[in-house]
This record gives structure tokens, C-alpha cells and sequence, in this order.
């Protein structure tokens, strides 16, 4: 080896000595950034030649290799809007709001609500409605599939399917008019007398009522039934029902109506609303001489506005209103590519794709946790 030749190798080494301790001190640097992947730095032979051409040797050369599909450590937080994705893939996001702009995927699940005008007044208070707009630590939109009506996603392979996550803070979850009411308890076969029990339920217009039922003691496990209802004037108002009566057999279980159900009419100013009173889980057995109600439910509910939201295990964000009710307002896809490691590192915890990552799917089969994504 001439002395040009001992020089070049020396040279060579040092400078792949310096990469890869370049590599180890970002490493060292990232250790507490959120969906950090260290970068190894492998060493490979590389093959010189200097005048004369018979002088050949080999020296060192380096090549960077990025450990983007080595799942992290998920640091679990307090805040609702924060996931991780428990395996592979990525958030898909944006550089713009529109979707005209860079598509980016990130690890980085702590995410944040920005503050928007929608520019609407669903609510006619006179002041423009307020939205919230998810946005990644890098300023970046997030983007997913939107729920329709019914809470329910059509979900596509493709980027054109996405809008970006967004949800009004004045939401309103509209008022459902009770159809059923179901009722488990007992009543009293020692008492010869009436027993009652008040069953709530929402009216037509959103308003919670309440229909009082009475149960006259007959003979041999005979009772014969009673209905009231006020309205929202507290006047009394027509209540129509069928049957009239209801029977136990022996053993205290209800065998008339065969399927314990009772059609039930309240008419009032609004109009009449019909509903069904569910009285299968009643039975007839001596206890403390009064109805004793284990519990009470029916599928009415009123209006409630939107006062959370939160993502599920399944990367859906849920809204949760004042009402008791939850309603599906987006889902994250899951973004894979066929080699997740060829994918191009960005400031600010982002990839973008690449011709070696292969080609990009949306999946929602990932299981994301309300934690952050190493």
C-alpha cells in the first residue's frame, strides 16, 4: 500500500467512526422525544484503487439504517386525545388543512385540539359556533375517516376518503322519543291492595315525562291495571293501553300477556305517542306488601350537547354528551407501508413515503390505547 493509500484509509475510517458516533450522540439526545427511531450505523468494506490501477485495498464505509418499525415503550398519559398504536403503522396527516399539501405519518400519537371558527350558529345564540381541529405536536392535520349520520365509517384505501379530524364544540345530540320502557321488579302477592310504580320517559317534542301505572290486586293472581299521565302543565292528559289486565301463575311468573308487553297511547296537544311497556321480567311473590322496582330503562332520551370527547380502544374518537349518549365522529386509519424502514425521516417525528417503502394502506385493524406512541 503506497503512502497515498495508508492516508486515504485512515481518513476514510475516521469519517465513518464519526458518523456512527454522530448517530449514537442524536440517539443519545432523542432519548425522551416522543416517537423518536434510532438510527444504527452499519460498516461495510469498500473497495479502493489508486494509480498504479494493480494498487487495491479495501477501507471501511458506512451505511445509516433507521429502526422505524421497532415498537417502543407506550408511556401512558392522562390526556384523551393522546394513542399509541400498539405494532405497525402510522397517523396520516397533512401539511394542510385542505388535504393539498404534504401527506405525512408519524408515531407520534400526543395530539391537540386548535381552536376554530366554523363560521355557523346552529344554536341561534347569535355567536358563530366553535370547533376543534386535531393537529400533531408539528402543527401537521390529522386526517381520517368521518362517521355519517349513524355513526358508521366507510372505509377506503384511499388518501381521497380522509378529512381532516374536526368536530364542533356546540354539537347538539338531538332528542329520541321513547319506544320501549322495560321494567323488572315485583309485585307484592301478600298485598291485596294497590301498588304503583312511576316509569319516566321522553316525550315527542324531547321533554322527560313520567306515566304512573297502578296495579289492582283480583283474585287468583289477577291484577287489573291503571294509567295516568300529566303534561308538562302538570294537567292530566288521556293514556290508552291493551291489555287491561295481567295474570301470574302459580309460581309468581307472568303468563298473561304471554310476551309481558302493553301497548301504550299518551295523547296530549302534541299528539298521541305510542310506546310499548315492558313487564316480561315482573313477577308475583310475597315480599314487604308493596311493589319492590329492581330497576328501570327505556330507549328515550333528550337533548344533549357535546362536553368530551375521547378516543376508544379502536382509534375511534367518541363524543360524550350532556345527555348520557356517545356518538362515533371519526376513525384514524392505520397507515402500513412494505417496508416501513425505507420511509424518509422529517423534523418534527414524521415520515414521508418513499419508492423503497412500497406502496401505503389504510387499515383499521391496529388496537390504538389512550397513550403516546414510541
Amino acid at each position: 500500500m503506497s503512502l497515498q493509500g495508508t492516508f486515504n484509509t485512515a481518513v476514510q475510517a475516521m469519517n465513518s467512526q464519526s458518523q456512527a458516533m454522530s448517530n449514537i450522540s442524536t440517539n443519545i439526545a432523542n432519548v425522551n422525544t416522543t416517537a423518536y427511531k434510532a438510527s444504527d450505523t452499519h460498516f461495510q468494506t469498500l473497495l479502493n484503487h489508486i494509480q498504479p490501477v494493480d494498487k487495491k485495498f479495501f477501507t471501511v464505509n458506512t451505511f445509516d439504517y433507521r429502526q422505524v418499525d421497532k415498537q417502543g415503550i407506550l408511556a401512558t398519559t392522562n390526556r384523551a386525545l393522546d394513542l399509541a398504536i400498539n405494532g405497525r403503522g402510522f397517523v396520516v396527516t397533512n401539511t394542510a388543512q385542505d388535504g393539498t399539501g404534504v401527506w405525512q405519518y408519524t408515531r407520534d400519537g400526543a395530539l391537540f385540539g386548535k381552536a376554530i371558527d366554523l363560521g355557523t350558529d346552529s344554536d341561534s345564540d347569535g355567536q358563530n359556533d366553535q370547533g376543534t381541529l386535531l393537529i400533531t405536536s408539528s402543527g401537521s392535520y390529522v386526517y381520517g375517516w368521518e362517521a355519517d349520520a349513524d355513526g358508521n365509517f366507510l372505509e377506503t384505501n384511499s388518501l381521497g376518503s380522509l378529512t381532516p379530524v374536526r368536530y364542533s364544540n356546540n354539537a347538539v345530540f338531538p332528542s329520541k322519543a321513547t319506544t320501549i320502557i322495560n321494567l323488572q321488579a315485583n309485585i307484592s302477592a301478600s298485598d291485596v291492595g294497590r301498588q304503583n310504580v312511576g316509569l319516566p320517559f321522553v316525550d315527542q317534542e324531547g321533554n322527560s315525562r313520567s306515566l304512573a301505572i297502578g296495579f289492582n290486586a283480583a283474585p287468583r293472581g289477577l291484577w287489573t291495571l291503571d294509567m295516568a299521565c300529566v303534561d308538562l302543565n302538570n294537567q292530566p292528559v288521556d293514556v290508552v293501553f291493551d291489555p287491561a289486565d295481567i295474570e301470574f301463575d302459580g309460581n309468581g311468573k307472568l303468563v298473561v300477556p304471554a310476551d309481558g308487553l302493553l301497548n301504550v297511547t299518551v295523547s296530549d296537544a302534541v299528539g298521541p305517542q305510542s310506546f310499548i311497556v315492558d313487564l316480561s321480567k315482573v313477577t308475583q311473590f310475597s315480599d314487604n306488601d308493596r311493589l319492590t322496582v329492581v330497576s328501570t330503562d327505556q330507549d328515550g332520551y333528550i337533548a344533549g350537547r357535546l362536553h368530551s370527547s375521547y378516543f376508544n380502544g379502536m382509534g375511534v374518537l367518541v363524543g360524550s354528551y350532556t345527555n348520557g349518549e356517545l356518538k362515533n365522529l371519526f376513525k384514524l386509519p392505520v397507515a402500513t407501508f412494505a417496508a416501513d424502514n425505507n420511509l424518509e425521516a422529517k423534523s418534527g417525528n414524521i415520515f414521508v413515503q418513499t419508492a423503497e417503502a412500497g406502496d401505503l394502506k389504510l387499515n383499521s385493524l391496529g388496537s390504538p390505547t389512550r397513550a403516546v406512541c414510541i
